[in-house]
């Protein structure tokens, strides 16, 4: 090939590469403006999103089984942080958090719904006995708080024990209660010592002494032995209490006789009546 052929091709492969590399340089800078436009695009919809005077989470809308929370809880924990942000800024985490600080509630779960709402679930503890007074207890021996005047339910038994004992006290009701039900009783009071010493109150307010040891064995003996008391007892005392801490028999507490209010103010009416007539 002459030198004037080689000339002319190698004039005509640098117009095609001039050509091609200004292609490229086109295609890359149209992707870079591509990029850029679809970044600036989703920072505008995070902005207009986050605005609060968009999308704003104005609908509340609590679900589940209250006995005890009222919407008015609800929505004071929502704001006890603050009013609550927008759909896409509002962390549904920390309003479950929240919600939580309310001790009668067990679970709770927070979500949002398109475009404004609030969806709240709970499910409360359900009272089962009450605690050392100042607190309520579950079925499943978990200790709780609610404020006295939401407890509807004045015929809960009571429970009483040391930090730390409330399954076992629990579970000593339920055994002990089953036992005295079968029996006609109805166990009204149980309280566990710190040296584990058992005492019982029936809903008639006769309290029994187990003490530590052979609980099941006294309480048995306990069943036997009360019916044989009541037909000895005189007509103006009642039965009090019944220590059951002996091998063998037990300790009778004897109290003067309930004073049957009705008949009193029955009587009473009666000779009002008759006094009018005279």
């Amino acid at each position: 090939m002459s030198q004037a052929a080689r000339n002319v091709r190698e004039e005509q492969e640098k117009r095609r590469s001039g050509r091609s590399n200004g292609t490229q340089l086109v295609g890359i800078v149209f992707l870079l403006m591509v990029i850029a436009t679809m970044a600036w695009g989703c920072w505008a919809v995070v902005q207009w999103m986050s605005d609060p005077q968009r999308l704003p989470l104005s609908r509340l809308v609590v679900t589940g089984e209250r006995a005890i929370t009222t919407d008015d809880d609800i929505r004071q924990a929502v704001l006890s942080s603050g009013s609550p942000g927008t759909f896409m800024s509002q962390d549904v985490d920390v309003l479950q958090q929240q919600i939580l600080h309310l001790k009668w509630i067990k679970q709770a779960s927070v979500r949002k719904q398109w475009p404004d709402e609030l969806k709240i679930h709970i499910v409360e503890y359900v009272p089962y006995a009450r605690w050392n007074d100042l607190q309520l207890m579950d079925k499943d021996g978990n200790v709780f708080s609610v404020p006295a005047e939401r407890v509807s339910d004045r015929s809960l038994p009571m429970l009483y024990g040391p930090e730390g004992g409330e399954k076992e006290v629990l579970e000593g009701y339920n055994s002990m209660s089953s036992a005295l039900a079968e029996a006609k009783f109805t166990l009204k009071t149980v309280s566990m010592s710190e040296r584990r010493s058992w005492q019982l109150v029936l809903d008639n307010d006769v309290r029994i002494e187990l003490g530590r040891e052979n609980r099941t064995q006294r309480l048995t003996r306990f069943i036997a032995l009360y019916p044989m008391l009541l037909k000895q007892a005189p007509e103006d005392k009642r039965i009090a209490s019944l220590d059951m801490r002996y091998d063998t028999g037990a300790a009778v507490g004897w109290a003067p006789a309930f004073i049957d209010g009705q008949n009193i103010l029955s009587d009473w009416t009666q000779q009002q009546s008759q006094a009018e007539r005279q």
